[in-house]
């Protein structure tokens, strides 16, 4: 007996605000399903979770902020991190 999925819409949460995409899955798919779908469409996903209370799926996505742009944080890594050099041990 095949019975009936649900088609739920992707919407995308990005900067504090949700963005409805043009994607839309079944209830039955997993995350991972859902998180291809949006990194095709370019999105940079870190959480997929669905919300039962709007029968839709969430995406939390990583916006990165353009180098010459100082009011936006971006998440790189510290002066340390990126300074930091593998050394050989000494023989």
């Amino acid at each position: 007996m095949h019975t009936k999925q649900r088609r739920c819409p992707i919407l995308v949460e990005t900067k504090g605000q949700m963005i409805k995409s043009d994607l839309f899955a079944s209830d039955a798919e997993q995350p991972a399903d859902i998180s291809i779908k949006i990194r095709d469409r370019g999105w940079k996903p870190f959480r997929v979770r669905f919300d039962d209370s709007n029968s839709s799926w969430v995406v939390s996505t990583i916006e990165y902020a353009k180098r010459g742009d100082q009011s936006a944080r971006t998440p790189a890594p510290g002066p340390r991190a990126r300074n930091k050099t593998l050394s050989s041990p000494s023989t």
